[in-house]
């Protein structure tokens, strides 16, 4: 087993920024606003970076779970993810009606609950990740090398993200839709080989392909930001920019206090990524002033952050809950 570095768990937190960060341009008119001028390409670039969030967390459970033994102990891990998301639909229901409004009834919350609807789709998709996880890493286990390894994972990527590399398509495109096993293959790939990076280079390699996707969105663009050159979660440009970004802080180390706080505050980021949305909806239908995508520093500091604090806060409450409900008891000696 390899040591494990809080770089990991600072790039869980900033994974719940990105999403908070990413969600804003969602109520501040970012997407229609004109694709022109170099403050453009600063937005653009930063909302590609941002998007990288779900890879982030795809990237990092192959990481974390590739030196997982199979046991009959491996699919309980489920177990907290599933009561924390349950306790996310708890809470989330009276927000929704005394703070948004929202009045449906009963029968549409539980659908919702059952249909993984809104952010929680991830959930959908993290339970079959980790339910076909320890076939992926009994095959990786056969390939004994790293490079029949890095083999591995480059033929996912050939599968999955390749088909977006540019705004035609040049591959076979059938495959797209399994980009969360590539992320899980290169998270599992990195943590058995250990690349040693510099990873000043790797940040401003991953810094450079959101900087790439900004200008390319703006040249192609006919109207608002949705016109131009685009990628999905899977696509091979945001897959690059979070490999990049993952080698740039995987190996980090910080001092004690700082390893610290975030082993303990990176429990929640799950929690606080589902509940995300609700604070959203609430903080930005009510500031009218920061519908306005020029503003965005503006809103980053003060919108932003905030709802990226609260929800983490939020989300380690509920973790909290979670991990004691979920947690074996132990038997009682005489």
């Amino acid at each position: 087993m390899t040591k494990r570095y809080a770089g990991v768990d600072l790039f869980r937190v900033l994974g719940l920024f990105f999403v908070n960060a990413l969600h804003a341009n969602l109520y501040n008119g970012f997407y229609f606003f004109p694709q022109e001028g170099a403050t453009v390409v600063a937005l653009n670039s930063l909302r590609w970076l941002f998007f990288g969030c779900n890879g982030m967390f795809m990237l990092m459970t192959g990481y974390l779970k590739t030196t997982k033994p199979f046991d009959k102990k491996y699919y309980r891990g489920l177990l907290p993810i599933l009561v924390g998301y349950l306790l996310t639909c708890v809470v989330s229901y009276p927000i929704r009606y005394f703070l948004i409004g929202e009045t449906d009834p009963l029968n549409v919350w539980i659908e919702r609950l059952f249909t993984f609807s809104n952010y929680a789709w991830y959930v959908e998709m993290y339970i079959g990740l980790i339910l076909i996880s320890p076939f992926i890493n009994m095959a990786l286990d056969k390939l004994e090398k790293p490079k029949n390894q890095l083999w591995f994972a480059t033929v996912m990527v050939i599968l999955t993200a390749l088909p977006s590399i540019t705004a035609k398509n040049f591959f076979i495109n059938y495959w797209t839709a399994m980009y969360p096993i590539t992320y899980y293959v290169i998270g599992a790939v990195i943590r058995r080989i250990q690349p040693k990076v510099n990873s000043l280079l790797c940040f401003i390699e991953a810094l450079a392909v959101a900087l790439g996707l900004g200008i390319a969105t703006m040249v192609t663009a006919t109207e608002g930001f949705n016109s131009g050159f685009g990628q999905g979660y899977g696509g091979f440009w945001i897959t690059v920019m979070v490999t990049f970004l993952f080698l740039s802080m995987y190996r980090l180390k910080l001092g004690e206090t700082a390893s610290w706080i975030l082993s303990k505050i990176s429990g929640g980021v799950f929690e606080g990524y589902i509940l995300s949305r609700l604070f959203d909806v609430w903080i930005y239908s009510s500031i009218k002033e920061c519908h306005n995508p020029i503003g965005n520093l503006k809103l980053y500091l003060f919108v932003t952050i905030p709802v990226f604090i609260v929800s983490l806060t939020a989300g380690n409450l509920l973790h909290f809950v979670s991990v004691k409900l979920t947690s074996p008891r132990k038997k009682e000696t005489a």
